[in-house]
């Protein structure tokens, strides 16, 4: 939300300066008039109790002459400054018309993709967009229109000139299809009571509303259809829509409690939910022109731009964690730390705005969370690797070891793995490393016996096997994101030691993950 100021009050004519002096003089005794090249003076006596009502009513009726009044005390003295306003131009509904068209295509569009992998599917259809609009589209353009709009009626209400929303389109890969809204204040604000009462009012709207809906999406979220975990989902300009994971907000921590704690697949609407009540933390971020730049200079006045200060560092330090930060740390220094005062900044808030102000504060802690989207990294390792030679031979064969390895999944997010096995050296009964033909001979006779959970048996022979992508393993929290894995090695060829090697992959892998592998070198003679 952006705030106009005021302009200078270019060389007037006595008769207009006079009639300002008269308006300002029949609400503020005036007792001292200085003229400058760009204002009107005017030092009043001013009764506190009077101020706020009385100078609200000065401002609005110099705002249609054309001028703009501010009250300052210097130096003991109170004084009204009386400036030009600048001119703005004629409102173009057809930008805030284009730009809302363009965020429902785009909005739609992702909850299009984000319906298709919510269900498992593989290619949009009709159905996708009409759900998806239905489940993420549209609950996020009512969040975000009830947010712009609660600043809307609370500016007329205050009698502020204040834009329609500007809503702003983002196409994929951008996972939202939107970056919010804006509402544009056409003019300097008259007090910090209005100053608080614009800023408040749309972060408070847009999490009342947020609340039902994430209530809602996360009880749908209960019935969600169980995803094979080699499913991918849609991947767009290389943003795959099917391994992400969503940071949890203490708000949304707190709210999940009444709900079943294996919520893996979130419903559409409850991500649509999870998108306001992170929009409206990012909002009450208390910086520059955002909304609780607004309320936390209503607040602590001029201090308050230490507090910007502080915001700004600190964004670019979680920069380190989730690169977004930055954008968000540079914008408030394009838009500029310091908060313009407001018209009236004597007339305090009372108790009433501070106790608000400390609910908008916990509104920001609690629904505020360091990495919003992450891509898991695909951590994944083999733990207490080992072998044995077994006391009984299978049938045929000459060698054998039995290898065990707990496959464990780093980033406590629900995998599935990809097993394969190969021999890589051979030392023969005398002692001789194999090489070329002879270890090929020896390899090819290979036996693998793959004990996967659940009680599932797989057989293959070969140097090098892989099982097939139906017999994957899936690691996730009802193991603790730890899986014990077994496999049987035998070969019908003495030998006197090999090394074998176990690896794990991981499917739907992002870029740079490397596999698991856990080295065997079990001693047959």
């Amino acid at each position: 939300m952006t705030a106009a100021g005021p302009g200078p009050l270019p060389s007037s004519g006595a008769t207009e300066l006079e009639k300002i002096r008269a308006i300002v003089a029949a609400y503020f005794p005036v007792y001292e008039t200085r003229v400058g090249p760009q204002s009107l003076l005017l030092a009043v006596h001013v009764d506190r109790t009077e101020l706020a009502e009385k100078f609200d009513r000065l401002r609005q009726e110099l705002w249609g002459l054309g001028y703009i009044p501010l009250v300052r005390r210097q130096s003991g003295e109170d004084f009204i400054e009386v400036v030009r306003r600048s001119r703005t131009g004629r409102p173009r509904i057809w930008i805030n018309l284009l730009l809302l068209a363009g965020t429902v295509a785009t909005t739609a569009f992702a909850g299009a993709l984000i319906w298709l992998t919510y269900v498992g599917g593989t290619a949009l259809t009709p159905n996708d967009f009409l759900l998806g609009a239905l489940y993420f589209a549209a609950p996020v353009m009512t969040i975000l229109g009830l947010h712009e709009s609660a600043h809307y009626v609370m500016a007329r209400r205050r009698h502020v000139e204040a834009s329609l929303p500007y809503f702003v389109p983002v196409p994929p890969p951008f996972l939202f299809g939107t970056l919010g809204a804006f509402v544009s204040i056409r003019e300097p604000f008259p007090d910090r009571k209005t100053l608080f009462d614009i800023g408040a009012a749309g972060p408070v709207a847009g999490f009342l509303a947020s609340v039902p809906i994430a209530i809602a999406g996360l009880y749908l979220s209960i019935h969600a259809p169980v995803l094979p975990a080699t499913y991918c989902g849609p991947t767009i300009l290389g943003q795959s829509y099917g391994n992400l994971e969503v940071g949890t907000p203490i708000f949304w921590f707190l709210l999940a409690q009444f709900f079943p704690p294996n919520l893996v697949n979130l419903h559409p609407l409850a991500l649509a939910g999870w998108v306001g009540i992170f929009v409206t933390a990012i909002n009450l971020l208390p910086a520059g022109q955002l909304d609780g730049g607004h309320v936390f200079r209503a607040l602590f006045g001029e201090r308050a731009r230490f507090v910007s200060y502080g915001v700004v560092v600190l964004l670019f330090g979680l920069g380190l964690f989730y690169t977004g930060w930055l954008f968000f740390a540079v914008l408030i220094l394009i838009l500029g730390f310091r908060h313009p005062p407001p018209l009236n900044d004597l007339t305090p808030l009372g108790s009433t705005r501070y106790a608000i102000g400390g609910l908008v504060l916990v509104l920001l802690v609690t629904g505020f969370v360091v990495v919003p989207l992450a891509v898991p990294p695909g951590s994944v390792s083999f733990q207490n690797a080992s072998s044995a030679v077994p006391v009984s031979l299978p049938p045929g064969a000459q060698v054998a070891a039995n290898l065990t390895a707990t496959l464990a999944n780093g980033d406590q997010f629900p995998h599935g793995y990809g097993l394969s096995a190969a021999v890589t050296n051979v030392t023969n009964a005398t002692g001789v490393y194999l090489t070329g033909t002879a270890f090929q001979e020896w390899a090819a006779n290979a036996t693998w016996r793959f004990f996967l959970p659940g009680g599932t048996t797989v057989v293959l022979t070969g140097a090098s096997v892989t099982l097939p992508q139906s017999d994957f393993v899936t690691v996730d929290e009802t193991t603790a994101y730890k899986v014990p894995i077994a496999v049987e090695f035998s070969d019908s060829e003495l030998a006197r030691q090999a090394t074998l090697v176990l690896s794990a992959t991981q499917f739907c892998a992002p870029s740079g993950a490397q596999p698991a592998s856990a080295s065997f070198s079990p001693l047959f003679l």
